[in-house]
């Protein structure tokens, strides 16, 4: 995904440009919006590959700024967490580790207590609700 800014003195550029401009081959746009305050586009596409990518954007560095998003779909990616988790054996990449590659204690214990502070503000939020009816 991109985010594309310009600044409001080249917004007839960027419309002119953007009105006859074909996006090359090996770009699928998914979709397209527009800021309706202006100066900036939302484009969701797929590419083969970086070269591509560069491509398409070329034509436009020094008119627009990008900001480049790697994204997809929700439910893909959680079928791939899935996956990597069970890969991992439920250890995730990131997760703080000991010497053997085992979660530490203290994570652990950071989790618990999350989970206690929880089920107590749940239970807190329940019993007001239960005075109010």
């Amino acid at each position: 995904m991109d985010i594309i800014t310009w600044e409001p003195k080249d917004s007839l550029k960027v419309a002119e440009f953007y009105a006859n401009y074909e996006y090359p081959k090996g770009i699928k746009v998914i979709d397209e919006w527009t800021d309706l305050t202006g100066y900036r586009t939302f484009i969701i596409y797929e590419t083969e590959d970086e070269k591509t990518y560069a491509a398409s954007v070329f034509p436009f560095i020094g008119l627009c700024k990008f900001e480049t998003f790697p994204v997809m779909k929700l439910d893909k990616f959680m079928q791939l967490a899935q996956k990597l988790a069970e890969k991992t054996g439920g250890n995730s990449p990131g997760a703080e580790q000991e010497e053997g590659g085992k979660v530490s204690k203290e994570l652990f214990q950071q989790i618990d207590n999350l989970e206690k502070r929880i089920e107590r503000l749940e239970h807190h939020s329940f019993v007001q609700q239960e005075d109010i009816t």
